[in-house]
């Protein structure tokens, strides 16, 4: 792991350059420097070399250690907390859906706008069904992460939920947040988006991915929403969501969209 720091003169296109590269928990803004985490260094854009101050290795035991210390859960709606599995149950009765997740190899939390657009949205979608009947509803995860979607949709009362991601160690985190909230009907596998059989349809799918990974991946991505399904595409900042509804649309009819800190969540009708 990578801690860059950059001088704090950086534009607003550099800036959403180091967004988009950059392990988005952990970019943090203050006086002096913009400080950036990264995987590699190959991830650092080039156009924002100029602009380093300094490069600190960061041990990743240390990292994932430092992380988890100062992550201490969040409200994603009014009746939807996520918790640290690492610190116990940290969040009162008054929430109907509570989440544990081990969020050590930062593959998502449940803080980023992206992710919570997405479960604000698939709990509106859940409402307006009637609970004895969300059990005949299907759901598929793209790029599941910590499995954090796929929990919820369990949690919801979702029938069928299939979950993958083509990390195979995000699936083991997954696998392992399920286990974490009592969660065994999540289907979790290990695939890249392409190879997945479209045959395999589903009344809702979530992307909550990279807008050049959606963008690569449209087609494939709308064959697995069945006629009359839900698509809810998010991960896409603000320079290119027009972009990606015109290239969904081919596919599908945008029904609505939800803009968080210059993040959009997009939600289209097949």
């Amino acid at each position: 792991m990578f801690q860059v720091y950059f001088t704090a003169d950086l534009d607003e296109e550099l800036s959403n350059k180091l967004e988009e590269h950059a392990q988005s928990i952990s970019i943090l803004y203050d006086k002096k420097a913009v400080i950036a985490l990264f995987n590699s260094e190959e991830e650092i854009p080039a156009c924002a070399r100029d602009y380093i101050l300094f490069i600190q290795t960061l041990d990743e035991e240390v990292w994932k250690y430092r992380y988890l210390d100062s992550f201490n859960g969040i409200a994603v709606t009014p009746s939807v907390f996520i918790y640290p599995a690492t610190k116990g149950k940290m969040c009162d009765s008054s929430y109907k859906y509570t989440i544990a997740i081990n969020p050590k190899d930062a593959f998502g939390d449940g803080t980023h706008p992206t992710t919570r657009m997405c479960i604000q949205t698939l709990e509106s979608i859940t409402d307006t069904i009637a609970p004895e009947k969300r059990s005949l509803y299907s759901l598929c995860d793209i790029g599941t992460g910590t499995g954090i979607i796929a929990i919820a949709a369990e949690l919801f009362g979702f029938g069928t939920i299939d979950a993958f991601d083509i990390d195979p160690l995000a699936i083991q985190r997954a696998q392992e947040n399920a286990a974490y909230n009592g969660c065994n009907r999540i289907n979790f596998f290990v695939s890249d988006i392409a190879k997945v059989r479209s045959e395999t349809q589903y009344t809702i799918v979530v992307a909550n991915l990279l807008s050049d990974i959606i963008e690569k991946n449209a087609a494939a991505i709308a064959s697995l929403v069945e006629k009359g399904g839900t698509l809810i595409a998010s991960g896409i900042h603000d320079r290119w969501a027009q972009g990606i509804i015109a290239l969904m649309q081919k596919y599908c009819t945008l029904v609505d969209k939800n803009i968080m800190d210059e993040w959009h969540c997009l939600v289209f009708k097949k």
